[in-house]
């Protein structure tokens, strides 16, 4: 659908709107870049692994205790 404008200052209006909307969106992309580095990071793997070995550490403990 096309926008009609009745003037320049709508116009001007419209593109300073567009370019805030623009600047919104790259620093959200920005935002999920960092995010996403930091998912991949070897030390969020490791914080995984290890929250992962002690859950399974603690059920085998627990495990042992019930027997």
């Amino acid at each position: 659908m096309k926008k009609f404008y009745k003037n320049q200052e709508e116009i001007v209006v419209e593109l300073q709107k567009l370019k805030l909307k623009r600047d919104i969106s790259v620093e959200e992309l920005k935002i999920v870049k960092q995010q996403f580095k930091e998912d991949i990071s070897i030390s969020s793997w490791l914080q995984t692994a290890f929250r992962t070995l002690g859950r399974f550490g603690a059920y085998n403990l627990a495990k042992k205790i019930i027997k």
